[in-house]
Formats: structure tokens, C-alpha cells, sequence
């Protein structure tokens, strides 16, 4: 025990010795920023010849000790294992196990066995595992047999599964591998590999992972995941899935008043009177971005809003409040199949608390045969208004209506939906068959190809026409 206690003291001042004598904390250690090279022990022994080996001290130590001199790979080396709250402070990182092994005086590698925890404070993030290795001259643990990062900062916690982990100690960067497994309090991610930029605040994963949270589940050929702001990125083909319920449209009014149950068959009697909806929104390339209280998510791209009542198309789709405002922009289009209309333009703004619409930059509605779907005529203004709860369209400026056999002009037109039913009115003309008829107000019905003219008919001669 003596012998074992002088020993101790000779090593630790030995250790101390290498420090500087107005700090404890040693210098920084600089590692590779070679993600793929190589960690062989023959490498790392063939740098004790380099003049400027890496001399940084590394703090280590434990409630035992045993000393050992042994040949790895043709060199003779000092060995220490530590034991009993072992553990090696690198810069401000502490590794800790039941047993370490040290090789060499300088540690250039470090064998951590059983109850492995690799604690970085400065960064908010722990690593567990059952066994890992300690490179000093690369900078990095390497941590196997499934290891789990927890990251605490800023009130948000992601745990992270995985195969195996390789820690970048000076980047406070973590390259995951394997089955990864990301977890936070609003959804869970999955993918093959990953990448975790602690100062960047941001985890990569690539090989087509998939994020499922409340009624969603988002895919592409990459993600990227900023955890304090909770926001997300997602690369090539991108796709959200979302299920919905809403109020089926097709039961009757007073189907609830009539089939009145107790309490406890009130939420069977509500999912009768809903109907499942499936959404698909797609395109090249997601954003979800989140500050405070304001989000939002933009598909940019080829983006494409499919439910199997309507498709929304665009160039770039953006969303805010779960759908509540969105913006369109380049190559809207808006097809209704439940009542058979489709819209398109340049711009589209949409905002679900107001129940309001509105279409500009060359606006257009094409009126379709509800079981068909087949053009019968189309109209065109400045700009076009559309209010949900009336289901009525309005188009102002340069109105011009065709259907299959005339075409209509005013200065305003309502359009009613579910009627089929056009009232063009601000001096409306109609040509049909060579002649030209004004009237002060006029009622088109496109589907059907039939026209209404009241309110001083009048026809117009070859002058007027022109």
C-alpha cells in the first residue's frame, strides 16, 4: 500500500510539473479536420519521433493507479490504468469511466472501459457510452456500442441514439453514425448518419431521414436541424404528410341534435361528424423557420399543396400559424374540385382568420365541369377576390369572360360558386354569333354557355364595336 501511495504522489507531481505555473487549464490542443483519417495506433506512435510533438499536458487521474511498460506495435511504452473514478480533463472536457488505460507519459491515447461519460459544460453536452478511445494528437473520443449525446442548452434538450459517435473535443462537433435517433419535445428525426455543429447549433443528416411530429411526417434527401431556434431544413425532394380532421361538408345540418348521446360517446359522435383529410405539400426544398412566437414554413420549388379536393401549386409556397396565412408566388395555381373552378396568377395571398383571398399579376379563373374537370370557360382582370364563408369571387379592373360561344366585358364581376352563377356589371358588353349587346347588368352562367342581359339592353353599331 505504501509503495503504492509513493508512487501515486511521484506521478501526479510529475504530471503537475507540465503545467504552467499561473494556470491549471492546460493550452489548446489542436486536432485534425479531417473527418475520414485514419486513427491507427502505428500513426499515432510514429509522431512521437516529429520534432514538434504535440506536448500539451492532459489532466488525468483516479483512486488507484498501476504503472506498466509494454511493446505496442515494436514500441515500448508507459502504461497507466486508472481505476476508480478514472478520468482525463481535456481542455475544459472531462471523460470519466471505471477503468482507464493510458498509453504513453504524454497520453496519446486513452482506453475508456465501462460507465464511459464524456462531459463538455461549455457546450451543453453529454455522451454516454459503455466504451470509448481517447485520441489526444487528433482531438477526439470515439465512443461505441450505441452511445447517447444529451445536449441542455437555452431550456431546450435533444437526445441523440446512435451506433457509434466520434467527438470532435475542440470543435465541439460529433459525427454520428449508424441508425441516428434525434429526439426533442416537439418531434423526432431519423436517419443513417449525422453530423452535430454544436456552435453552429445545428445537426445534419443525410441518406433520406424522416421527422415525424403531431399528425406530420417530413422527408428529403437531407435535413438540417437548428435546435435553439427549433427550426428546420429540408434538401431535394422535399414532402410533408399531414393528417386532418375536419367537419364533413357532405351530413346534413342538426345530425348532432338528432343523435345525442352521453358523455362518454361524445368523442365517438365527433369523429362521425368529421372527415380524415391527407395533405401533401412537396417541392425542392423546405424551411421551417421559428422565432419566439412567429413561424413559418416555405417550400421553394416546384412546390405542390395536394389534398384529394384541391391541388396549390407554385414556385414558392409559404405558410404561417399552421396554414392560417399563406403566400404564393410565380406560377399560382388554385384548383377547387369540389366546385369546380381553378385560379391562377402571379401572386396569391390567403388568410384563413378573414376567410379572404387575393389573386394579382395577370389573375385568371377557369370555370370546369365539376365531374369532368374540363374547361367551359375562363375569366380575367386586374385582380380577383375571393371570400370563403359567401364562396363568391370578385374580379375588378379590365373583366373579360369567355365561354364556348361569347365573350363578355365590364369593369367588375361577382362570381357565385355554387350557384355557377357570373354578374358582370360597369358598362358589361357581350359579343356572341358577330354582335356586340350592352346592357347594365349582365349574368353569365359558363358552365352551361347561357347569358342574362337586363337593365337597358341595347346593340351596338359596327362603330361602337370597334
Amino acid at each position: 500500500m505504501k509503495a503504492s501511495f509513493y508512487i501515486l504522489i511521484i506521478f501526479c507531481l510529475f504530471i503537475g510539473s507540465g503545467l504552467p505555473a499561473h494556470t491549471l487549464e492546460p493550452p489548446i490542443l489542436f486536432g485534425s479536420d479531417d473527418l475520414l483519417r485514419s486513427n491507427s495506433l502505428d500513426s499515432i506512435l510514429n509522431k512521437k519521433e516529429d520534432k514538434k510533438r504535440d506536448k500539451t499536458p492532459v489532466l488525468w487521474g483516479g483512486n488507484s493507479l498501476t504503472q506498466e511498460e509494454r511493446v505496442i506495435n515494436g514500441f515500448q511504452m508507459k502504461t497507466f490504468i486508472l481505476g476508480g473514478g478514472a478520468y482525463i480533463t481535456h481542455k475544459s472536457v472531462k471523460l470519466s469511466a471505471r477503468e482507464i488505460e493510458i498509453i504513453g507519459e504524454d497520453a496519446v491515447l486513452g482506453n475508456l472501459k465501462g460507465q464511459v461519460v464524456v462531459e463538455d459544460q461549455e457546450n451543453g453536452a453529454t455522451l454516454i457510452a459503455s466504451k470509448g478511445v481517447y485520441d489526444k494528437l487528433q482531438g477526439t473520443v470515439s465512443l461505441e456500442n450505441k452511445p447517447v449525446l444529451i445536449h441542455k442548452k437555452d431550456g431546450k434538450t435533444v437526445k441523440i441514439h446512435c451506433e457509434s459517435i466520434v467527438r470532435y473535443l475542440e470543435e465541439a462537433k460529433t459525427v454520428l453514425s449508424g441508425k441516428v435517433t434525434v429526439v426533442s419535445s416537439d418531434f423526432q428525426v431519423f436517419g443513417e448518419d449525422a453530423v452535430y455543429y454544436e456552435k453552429e447549433d445545428r445537426i445534419d443528416l443525410a441518406g433520406e431521414p424522416f421527422l415525424f411530429s403531431e399528425n406530420r411526417f417530413l422527408q428529403g434527401k437531407t435535413l438540417s436541424y437548428f435546435v435553439k431556434e427549433g427550426s428546420i431544413r429540408l434538401e431535394e425532394n422535399a414532402n410533408i404528410y399531414q393528417v386532418s380532421y375536419e367537419k364533413d361538408k357532405s351530413q346534413k345540418e342538426g345530425f348532432g341534435k338528432k343523435n345525442k348521446q352521453e358523455d362518454t360517446n361524445k368523442s365517438a359522435s365527433l369523429s362521425e361528424e368529421k372527415k380524415r383529410h391527407i395533405t401533401i405539400f412537396s417541392g425542392d426544398k423546405l424551411v421551417h423557420k421559428k422565432k419566439g412566437q412567429d413561424s413559418y414554413t416555405s417550400m421553394e420549388g416546384n412546390a405542390l399543396l395536394h389534398r384529394e379536393d384541391s391541388e396549390f401549386r407554385a414556385k414558392e409556397i409559404e405558410s404561417r400559424e399552421n396554414n392560417k396565412n399563406i403566400k404564393a408566388k410565380g406560377d399560382v395555381s388554385y384548383l377547387d374540385k369540389e366546385n369546380g373552378y381553378r385560379m391562377q396568377g402571379g401572386f396569391l395571398e390567403y388568410d384563413k382568420q378573414k376567410g379572404y383571398s387575393y389573386l394579382s399579376e395577370t389573375p385568371q379563373i377557369f370555370f370546369l365541369d365539376k365531374k369532368t374537370l374540363t374547361e367551359k370557360g375562363n375569366l380575367s382582370a386586374v385582380f380577383i377576390e375571393r371570400f370563403d364563408v359567401k364562396k363568391e369571387a370578385v374580379a375588378r379592373g379590365n373583366v373579360r369572360i369567355e365561354t364556348q360561344s361569347s365573350v363578355a366585358g365590364g369593369e367588375f364581376a361577382t362570381y357565385y360558386e355554387e350557384e355557377d352563377k357570373l354578374i358582370l356589371e360597369g358598362n358589361p358588353t357581350l359579343v356572341r354569333d358577330g354582335t356586340k349587346v350592352s346592357a347594365g347588368k349582365i349574368i353569365l352562367y359558363p358552365t352551361e354557355d347561357k347569358a342574362t342581359l337586363s337593365d337597358g339592353l341595347k346593340v351596338l353599331n359596327n362603330d361602337e364595336k370597334n
